[in-house]
């Protein structure tokens, strides 16, 4: 589903790609999720069948979406990470929704799709260079470092997974009080 968004999204918003039709009830639901989420996340079941726990889990991710397309209307914007290619088997890929237009930030996706390193440096263009950003990990929020606009777009910040088959997926906040 990510090769298939990175084909389609350089010519149609983001937004409108209806990739994937995955079930509620895969086996790597988070996976699933974190990789739709640079689409218009839409997935088939019934929800009804999940877990209370996993019903709560897909909730907040819903509500993280609902947040973050209020906030950076990010569906409208796509570009890609900066040393990340096309999700192929061996490597990492992402993807990022900043707005362009009022620069206050975005999200990004990252994944490890069987790479044999554990980290990646991740660098973020089309930021306010002199504007400071919290890196956010979805959907808890948990903060990862603050940096400029500068800073992201020349030194990044480092992702690291355990997993083979993994991904994360962040917000970009530009922090409060600032000119």
């Amino acid at each position: 589903m990510r090769q298939m968004a990175w084909w389609r999204s350089p010519a149609v918003p983001a937004g409108s790609l209806v990739i994937g039709n995955l079930p509620l009830d895969s086996k790597d639901l988070e996976f699933d999720l974190q990789s739709l989420i640079g689409t218009l996340p839409i997935m088939l079941g019934d929800p009804r069948k999940l877990s209370q726990e996993m019903r709560s889990h897909v909730r907040k991710w819903a509500d993280w979406m609902v947040r973050m397309q209020k906030t950076y209307d990010y569906m409208s914007f796509r570009q890609d990470l900066p040393g990340f290619g096309e999700p192929a088997e061996g490597s990492w890929d992402g993807w990022a929704r900043i707005n362009t237009e009022r620069k206050n930030g975005g999200i990004i996706g990252v994944f490890r799709q069987g790479a044999g390193e554990s980290t990646r440096k991740v660098i973020i263009d089309y930021l306010d260079p002199a504007k400071e950003y919290q890196i956010l990990q979805a959907p808890e929020d948990k903060l990862i470092t603050v940096l400029t606009g500068h800073q992201l777009s020349t030194e990044g910040f480092q992702v690291a997974m355990e997993k083979n088959y993994d991904g994360e997926v962040f917000e970009i906040r530009q922090t409060l009080n600032q000119p």
